[in-house]
């Protein structure tokens, strides 16, 4: 597009550049690094350094295929210009009433790319203490959350290994997953049981369980729905939490 003088002064060419990438996806849902270099009309080191940023960003994902997609980080900036477009103004009453009913924080999430998961919405009690999101941070390790456990546990065994590969095991607390092992051990738990749980693991004295969201059965899913609070309330509620949130999931599957 044509720029006047007036205009041209304020414009800042790699910001420009970054967004003219996002465009070309308008008509399409992946393409290569070799076609994005061809239709912005630049070499592929500019460009693979643009995508590059993108993807760490959360503006591009990068598929097995080497192919590059939109990200969620571009779903969650939407979802506060116009939620209605999406499925949560139907997805938040049942997270509302999850959290009256339980009474502790319910919390859906979903992959900022495949190696951070980030909160969509949270549904707080009426409750002076309680597991409340800390927005500086919304976007995490999906290690070390429940939510994203959950997630993780729905990807293929080379999925996870490749996620295993790159991760930075960070101690949050002494009972953070520092390990490889760990992390399978937990993927192997959530699996067996149908949810996660983070025991602390992210906050000390704080207790997340989880479930995943899944569209079609043994398919990979997009979200997952938790419910967070102190190890002191919830532990003791364990089975009655899991099944509620069974039953939230289940009802989310068929609106999707």
């Amino acid at each position: 597009m044509q720029k006047n003088g007036e205009q041209a002064q304020y414009l800042l060419q790699s910001v420009d550049n970054a967004l003219c990438v996002l465009n070309l996806f308008d008509n399409t849902d992946k393409l290569s690094l070799t076609e994005i270099a061809a239709q912005m009309g630049m070499g592929k080191t500019t460009a693979l350094r643009l995508v590059y940023t993108l993807e760490m960003r959360g503006f591009l994902c990068r598929g097995e295929d080497n192919k590059y997609s939109l990200g969620m980080r571009l779903f969650t900036l939407g979802n506060r210009v116009y939620e209605q477009k999406a499925y949560l103004p139907v997805v938040k009453p049942l997270l509302d009433q999850l959290t009256e009913t339980v009474n502790e924080s319910a919390h859906l999430v979903t992959w900022e790319n495949r190696s951070r998961v980030i909160l969509l919405y949270e549904a707080l009690p009426h409750l002076s203490l309680r597991a409340e999101m800390d927005r500086s941070i919304s976007s995490r390790p999906p290690h070390l959350t429940s939510t994203g456990l959950a997630l993780l546990s729905t990807l293929s065994d080379e999925q996870i290994a490749a996620y295993a590969d790159s991760a930075i095991f960070e101690k949050r607390t002494a009972y953070s997953i520092s390990t490889r092992e760990q992390l399978e051990e937990d993927v192997r738990f959530v699996r067996s049981h149908g949810y996660a749980i983070n025991n602390q693991r992210f906050e000390q004295g704080m207790i997340s369980i989880a479930v995943p969201v899944q569209r079609t059965k043994g398919a990979p899913a997009d979200f997952a729905i938790s419910i967070s609070g102190p190890s002191t309330r919830i532990a003791d509620r364990q089975d009655t939490i899991v099944q509620e949130l069974f039953k939230t999931a289940g009802r989310i599957s068929e609106l999707l």
